[in-house]
């Protein structure tokens, strides 16, 4: 499993505590997690569709997969939490 992110040393996304995949770990992922959404919302309200929320999301995917960890489940997690603790 790779717990380092492919650009950077710090993950902002690491594997989701139920179902698979990734999820923000960090304040900086959460940060980006709420501005692609608040973006999102901006871009739904003035009703701009097709390639500017294709772009968007596979931004923020993008986004996801390269400051992330290996995306995973709940025994991802648990192995990503170990490795990580002190000592």
């Amino acid at each position: 499993m790779r717990t380092t992110p492919l650009v950077g040393t710090k993950a902002w996304f690491g594997p989701r505590r139920f179902g698979w995949g990734l999820e923000p770990i960090s304040a900086e992922g959460w940060a980006a997690t709420v501005a692609f959404g608040a973006v999102a919302i901006w871009t739904a309200q003035r009703k701009l569709k097709g390639p500017v929320a294709w772009l968007l999301g596979g931004a923020y995917v993008a986004l996801a997969l390269v400051k992330g960890t290996a995306p995973g489940g709940p025994r991802s997690r648990v192995a990503l939490t170990a490795e990580r603790a002190p000592g």
